[in-house]
């Protein structure tokens, strides 16, 4: 027994020096991520600049050139948040180690103190009596025996508070475990993101047809294609199902884990840029990014065929609502097929000159729009 505590002890004595480095690491770590933070605020706020100014060939190249620097710092932010989640579950660990010496250490006391008790409680008060040279000594041994019983009481206690902290870091731990799958996902994605986006620069810049002119020439036609496709789907809006699935309730999930909006519905800077009116809000989410079913569906109609050209899916909830996924990168259902809320139905897109994305787009984010009784609905008064 005693070499099994000294090897405890000894454990405990060597993770001392490793926790001091580790929560210098993990200082240091937490400051570099917000530093990162601050730098993706300010690339942000440059880009959201870039994107007020005139669509131009020119601008929508450096908008593209201030999308790769977001991209490329949010990389380095997922880098440092794993480095951060790791150290924090190796903090976890040692406290694990800590809380089972400590429980260990109870368990050894508190059996020793049970033992001393029954050894005690089978000497009767009869037997101390008679054993006892004078009523001090009797005295003496009975409030031992108190003393030992309240130990005992006291050591169950923080045995039971022990087991419960265990408890606690173990849950910590899973959750721990999960965010850093969780970031390791988001990473894999935003680097997909990058390279699509760097791949789509490229390609604008080694298109010897696309001069200025040709740009904006395409983009009138891409203004004239989108009022048409507003005009298919309010008719699609005033034919969906009746009473097969939403009963009226028109609660909805976000479609993507992000819930940042880069141009909201009826957005003034959009009306002015494209001369048309935004039925929609735009979600910054990374290209690639599964689009999750916001509520009991069936697909109603899909666009897309994988080529650069707009692409879109639309889902019939019933009893008069429609949602609508613009600049889809890819598909995963099929029209006609039932979709319960939470199914991926695509990925998402948005990168200039990417699959899917079609000329009306400034960076890799989902378009989605919500449709009620035929009109077209502020997204965000449904979005739970």
């Amino acid at each position: 027994m005693f070499k099994r505590v000294l090897t405890w002890f000894l454990v405990i004595a060597m993770l001392v020096p490793a926790l001091t480095v580790r929560a210098d690491l993990l200082s240091d770590k937490t400051s570099e991520l917000n530093n990162l933070r601050k730098e993706i605020e300010k690339q942000q706020s440059a880009l959201d600049s870039a994107k007020k100014r005139s669509l131009t060939l020119q601008n929508q190249i450096d908008i593209l050139d201030q999308q790769i620097s977001v991209a490329e710092l949010q990389l380095q932010a997922l880098t440092a948040q794993i480095d951060q989640t790791n150290l924090q579950m190796d903090s976890v660990n040692a406290d694990l180690v800590d809380a089972e010496v400590q429980i260990y250490e109870k368990k050894r006391v508190l059996r020793e103190a049970i033992k001393v008790s029954y050894m005690r409680r089978q000497t009767g008060l009869l037997e101390m009596l008679v054993g006892s040279s004078d009523l001090s000594e009797l005295m003496s041994q009975l409030e031992y025996i108190t003393a030992i019983e309240g130990r005992i009481s006291n050591g169950l206690a923080v045995l039971k508070e022990l087991n419960e902290t265990l408890a606690a870091k173990k849950g910590e731990l899973e959750k721990l475990d999960q965010e850093l799958k969780e970031l390791a996902n988001a990473k894999q994605l935003e680097q997909n993101s990058l390279a699509v986006q760097v791949t789509a620069k490229d390609s604008m810049l080694q298109d010897s047809k696309l001069t200025e002119a040709e740009y904006q020439k395409r983009l009138q036609e891409a203004v004239a294609e989108q009022q048409r496709l507003q005009q298919e789907i309010a008719a699609l809006a005033k034919n969906t199902r009746k009473g097969e699935l939403n009963q009226g309730n028109f609660a909805l999930q976000w479609p993507v884990p992000s819930r940042q909006i880069s141009a909201g519905f009826h957005d003034a800077d959009y009306a002015a840029r494209f001369g048309m009116q935004h039925n929609a809000i735009d979600i910054p989410t990374p290209q690639g990014t599964p689009i999750r079913a916001p509520a009991d569906a069936f697909v109603s109609k899909i666009r897309f065929d994988g080529s650069n050209a707009y692409s879109y899916i639309v889902l019939d909830h019933g009893n008069g609502m429609v949602t609508v996924y613009g600049h889809v990168s890819s598909v995963a259902v099929s029209v006609g097929q039932f979709v319960p809320v939470g199914s991926v139905i695509g990925g998402s897109g948005g990168t200039p000159g990417s699959t899917g994305a079609g000329w009306l787009t400034t960076g890799p984010h989902l378009h989605f729009e919500v449709w009620l009784d035929g009109q077209a609905r502020n997204p965000l008064a449904y979005l739970s």
